[in-house]
This record gives structure tokens, C-alpha cells and sequence, in this order.
């Protein structure tokens, strides 16, 4: 029965061993459904030569996000071949990461006195922009952008693909945020553009 216990101790400060913090304060969307401009957008990858996120993934979730908020009638992603719509938004995304030398130190620590491992914190910043550009047949009408910030704060034996994978879907959906809030205060120009 002991053993038991400490493996479901073990277990619960395990899932416990990383954290992921919001630094950008992202705000509830509201788009009155009346307000939705009648026109299908098609959604596509710009530039991700700046990012190290998997554009398409990227995209993916913008797509499911711009769907739900009702700001467009209807969104195409994936765009099937052949299609060429008159309304196209292209995401461009720039990443960047900021880790304080007292990861390596702490790092260090841990690996070498294994039991004070599981009292260390490690730490890194992350940070994404994500830019959309509103093309009317090929051609830059609007251009929107969200940046949000994240902190990742994790132990030496967190798994690192669980942090980071939490980490950048917390991060697309917040820049996401931003930028369909930008597109929801611009829907007279945009009903404008459509005329």
C-alpha cells in the first residue's frame, strides 16, 4: 500500500511540473452576429521563414477561431485547388525565445544533486506575432496583427514537448484574439471594402 501511495505522489508532481503563464492580457471577443459581413474569406500560410511554429498548424487554428468568431460568413481553410476567392487573409508569424543564463546554473544543480530537482524551477519567455493580411483579389487591403507573451515555467524532468506544445497552442490562440478583436472594430470598413 505504501508503494502505491508514492506512486500516485509521484505521478501528481509530475503532472504538476511545469506551468504555462500568460504575460498578454487578451480580451473576451464580442461580435454582435448582425455584424457579420456577408462574404466568404479563404484562409492560406504566408511567410513562417521567421517562426519556428509549423505554419500549417498555425494556420489551422487561426481558421477554427475566425469560423467561430462570425466576423465573415464563411471561412474556406483548407482552400481546395483550383479555388480562386476574391477575399484571401495570409498569416505571416516571427517568434522569439528569451532564457535566462540562470537556467544553466540551475540545470547544473539539479542534474547533479537529483533530489533538489524536483524544488527547482527553470523558466523561458516566449513571444509570438502573428500578422494577417486582408487581400481583395491579390491586392494588401488591411493588415492586422497580434503579439501575445507567454512564460513557461517547468522542472528538469517536465516534459518538454507537453510544455511547449501547451505553450504555443495558448500563444496562436491569443495572437489569434488580438487580431479577430482588430477585425471586429474595423467591420464598417471592411463592409465598406465589400461594396
Amino acid at each position: 500500500m505504501p508503494a502505491l501511495w508514492l506512486v500516485a505522489s509521484l505521478a501528481v508532481w509530475v503532472a504538476c511540473s511545469h506551468e504555462v503563464i500568460p504575460i498578454t492580457k487578451v480580451p473576451p471577443l464580442a461580435v454582435p452576429a448582425a455584424t457579420t459581413i456577408p462574404l466568404t474569406v479563404a484562409v492560406g500560410e504566408g511567410s513562417f521563414e521567421r517562426s519556428r511554429l509549423n505554419g500549417e498548424g498555425v494556420v489551422q487554428l487561426f481558421a477554427e477561431e475566425l469560423r467561430e468568431s462570425g466576423i465573415f460568413e464563411g471561412v474556406m481553410y483548407p482552400v481546395p485547388p483550383g479555388a480562386s476567392p476574391r477575399w484571401e487573409i495570409e498569416l505571416l508569424a516571427a517568434d522569439s525565445g528569451i532564457e535566462p543564463d540562470s537556467n544553466f546554473w540551475k540545470s547544473a544543480v539539479a542534474s547533479g544533486l537529483p533530489p533538489f530537482a524536483f524544488f527547482i524551477w527553470l523558466q523561458n519567455d516566449y513571444t509570438l506575432e502573428l500578422e494577417a493580411l486582408l487581400l481583395d483579389r491579390r491586392e494588401l487591403v488591411r493588415s492586422y496583427r497580434g503579439r501575445a507573451s507567454i512564460r513557461h515555467r517547468y522542472q528538469q524532468y517536465a516534459n518538454r514537448a507537453e510544455v511547449e506544445a501547451e505553450g504555443v497552442e495558448l500563444l496562436v490562440r491569443s495572437a489569434t484574439r488580438l487580431i479577430l478583436d482588430a477585425l471586429a472594430r474595423d467591420l464598417p470598413g471592411l463592409e465598406q471594402l465589400n461594396r
